[in-house]
């Protein structure tokens, strides 16, 4: 999509996983390709605009997943904003551990905790008037994923478009000995 808005650097993402994760992603799909904006990768944003080196970056992460336990994550609605990435999103409802995990996050990155984190799940990218987001409304609120376990920090560089992004590694939450997963890239074809 030309003109689309780019992100910057590396992101810290909390991923669906299993059955859920393949229902949003097949959802999220669904939507870009009836409404014609881009699809993408579901996932909650713990951090986002990281800078730094590669390597520094992902040592902090492995050392932040090692400091955070699994948690659930609860969706509590529909939303949308006029806001490119927050088009239209599954709302996360207000969750303690959740703002706590961002905050770690943040420091951990020498950054002061965001004041206006709005944790959500996106599910259109882009720009829909009103009426359209009204609309599809109804049917997505039938779609409200059930509370979810965020078991893993998904480490992914989210510069330049939408489609350039890439999953750099996943850290299993807890203490231990991390054994990152590497990414295979992003599964372009899902259903």
């Amino acid at each position: 999509m030309s003109g689309e808005p780019r992100a910057r650097g590396i992101s810290l993402w909390l991923v669906p996983e299993g059955a859920t994760g393949e229902r949003l992603a097949g959802l999220i799909d669904r939507l870009a390709a009836r409404l014609g904006t881009t699809a993408f990768a579901p996932h909650v944003t713990l951090l986002p605009g990281v800078s730094g080196a590669e390597d520094d970056v992902l040592g902090r992460a492995r050392a932040l997943a090692t400091d955070l336990e699994p948690f659930s994550i609860e969706f509590s609605g529909i939303d949308g904003h006029d806001a490119h990435f927050r088009c239209l999103f599954f709302r996360v409802g207000g969750s303690p551990v959740l703002r706590e995990a961002h905050a770690r996050a943040a420091r951990r990155f020498d950054r002061a905790p965001d004041p206006t984190f709005d944790p959500h799940l996106s599910l259109v990218y882009g720009s829909l008037a009103a009426a359209a987001k009204a609309e599809l409304t109804p049917e997505l609120e039938a779609r409200i994923p059930a509370p979810l376990v965020a078991r893993r920090l998904h480490v992914w560089r989210t510069e330049g478009a939408v489609g350039d992004w890439r999953e750099l590694v996943a850290l299993d939450l807890g203490p231990g000995i991390h054994k990152p997963k590497r990414a295979e890239g992003w599964p372009e074809d899902r259903r």
